[in-house]
């Protein structure tokens, strides 16, 4: 039909994955001297721990032999140790000893995932190899900042409904106050990455926003770039001030997101700098983003994805659909585990 513009086809909500393959934080390192730890998260039992060398490592939680929670158990040496009876565990996740058998079974191995340390987080990627390196801001290096304490926020919708936030161009104005002043760049600067470049005026009149414009700006650049569907790294320029800080959408088992952020600052090279202005500017940062981004997930509960009401002002989120449903899971995922029944 003349006169209509022609719209992508958006994929059905089948496309997408259960849990994708990408990174994830699982837990601040020093959390691991005191033993392993162990959390349910995308739907199954993972424990991370490092062993007497210091190599790290996340395998998963539940023993091949009867199901016990490694979490509970002790290293030893090289190894976890089962607490129920004494299986161990490499790195790796093979077994290593199962006491009073001459054989370990072939079965006596747990799945183990790609494992980094990052700004004092232990971070996993939810497959066997992982498809990229752990991310960081593009001509940035991660050794030059300071990461903040974790903040975390509940949304109530699926994951890549949350991940398409960042190709949303109609909701910056009417969700985030912001007016754009050119139209946004969105490009792929990485096989498993999306970008999306905008330049805005910041025009809300909430107590977070007038005080941003006071101390920062009245304008900002915003660079969002989403590495494997699930971590955004975002970047925000202001006149007076400079903004870092990445979101990892972890998927729950109820349909939901859970929403996990870090704030970074630059390191100070003196240390009354890393002592002092370090913690105060990671901290002010902290409750300015996570206030924003709280803020936005409070005002959009119950959001579904529905690709048939999607129209023409929306083909860059169509687009952004279209290359989530798109993306390399690898040759092989790990399946998610059952709670265990009582």
């Amino acid at each position: 039909m003349t006169g209509v513009e022609e719209l992508p086809q958006a994929p059905p909500a089948s496309a997408f994955v259960e849990y994708p393959a990408s990174w994830y934080p699982f837990c601040h390192v020093d959390e691991l001297r005191a033993g392993p730890v162990s959390k349910r998260i995308l739907g199954r039992d993972l424990v991370a721990f490092r062993t007497a060398s210091g190599k790290l490592s996340v395998i998963n939680a539940r023993c091949s032999h009867l199901g016990a929670n490694l979490g509970c158990g002790h290293v030893i040496g090289e190894s976890l140790q089962c607490p129920f009876h004494n299986w161990k565990y490499g790195a790796d996740g093979r077994c290593t000893h199962v006491p009073g058998a001459t054989k370990i079974p072939d079965f006596a191995r747990q799945d183990a995932y790609p494992a980094v340390d990052r700004h004092g987080y232990v971070f996993f990627f939810n497959g066997p190899e992982a498809l990229f390196p752990l991310p960081f801001f593009f001509d940035e290096q991660a050794e030059d900042y300071t990461g903040g304490q974790l903040f975390s926020f509940d949304s109530d919708c699926p994951w890549y409904v949350t991940s398409a936030h960042a190709c949303d161009i109609q909701h910056f104005e009417a969700v985030h106050d912001r007016r754009l002043l050119a139209k946004p760049v969105i490009d792929c600067p990485a096989p498993f990455a999306m970008r999306n470049r905008y330049h805005a005026e910041l025009i809300g009149d909430t107590l977070l926003d007038r005080t941003l414009r006071l101390l920062a700006g009245p304008e900002v650049k915003i660079t969002i770039t989403t590495w494997g569907g699930t971590m955004a790294l975002i970047s925000g320029d202001f006149s007076r001030a400079h903004s870092r800080f990445l979101i990892s959408s972890q998927p729950l088992e109820n349909g939901n997101t859970l929403c996990v952020g870090i704030v970074f600052t630059r390191t100070h090279r003196n240390l009354i700098g890393r002592l002092l202005w370090d913690p105060a500017i990671l901290f002010v940062r902290r409750i300015f983003t996570h206030g924003y981004l709280k803020d936005e997930a409070s005002r959009l509960r119950q959001t579904c994805y529905n690709p048939a009401g999607l129209i023409a002002p929306d083909r860059p989120m169509i687009e952004y659909y279209q290359w989530l449903a798109g993306l390399s899971q690898g040759a092989a995922q790990y399946a998610p585990t059952p709670p265990p029944s009582r």
